[in-house]
């Protein structure tokens, strides 16, 4: 399967600000949770952001994804490895965050789960202040 496919076959449209490709799947009715399919392709993935709210991730198909997270507070960051071998990741809130395909990869789809559920106001990007304290990041912002 080849990404336009994956688009057409889950109905995916482009998710603004933040990069990669999106639909609505749910909210979770009692507990205010909602859900989200997630693609990521070489040319557009999930950008450096931070959420209010800690973001539970889910790969359900394709090729392996490095998802970073950093700290401001403490500097520290990691890299994880999302694929066939690690299916779910959590990030936490406040957190910095940037999902992309690692080298060679084609198309990676995931589900995202928040609750409450995702709203504008839990979306921050990075400022061109903390991209000079931390120039490293820059390397996860899509072009």
């Amino acid at each position: 399967m080849d990404v336009e496919d994956v688009i057409e076959r889950y109905g995916l449209i482009p998710l603004a600000g933040e990069g990669g490709w999106y639909r609505f799947i749910t909210r979770f009715s009692g507990l205010e949770a909602g859900s989200i399919y997630y693609l990521v392709t070489p040319t557009s993935f999930s950008s450096l952001h931070r959420l209010s709210e800690d973001e539970l991730w889910f790969f359900l198909d394709g090729d392996e994804c490095e998802q970073l997270t950093f700290s401001e507070e403490d500097g520290e960051s990691s890299i994880a490895i999302l694929g066939k071998e690690c299916r779910h990741s959590l990030v936490k809130a406040g957190l910095w965050q940037a999902t992309r395909l690692k080298g060679g990869g084609r198309w990676a789809l995931f589900s995202t789960v928040m609750c409450p559920h995702y709203d504008e106001g839990m979306y921050s990007a990075p400022d061109e202040a903390m991209l000079v304290r931390h120039p490293f990041l820059k390397d996860y912002l899509n072009a």
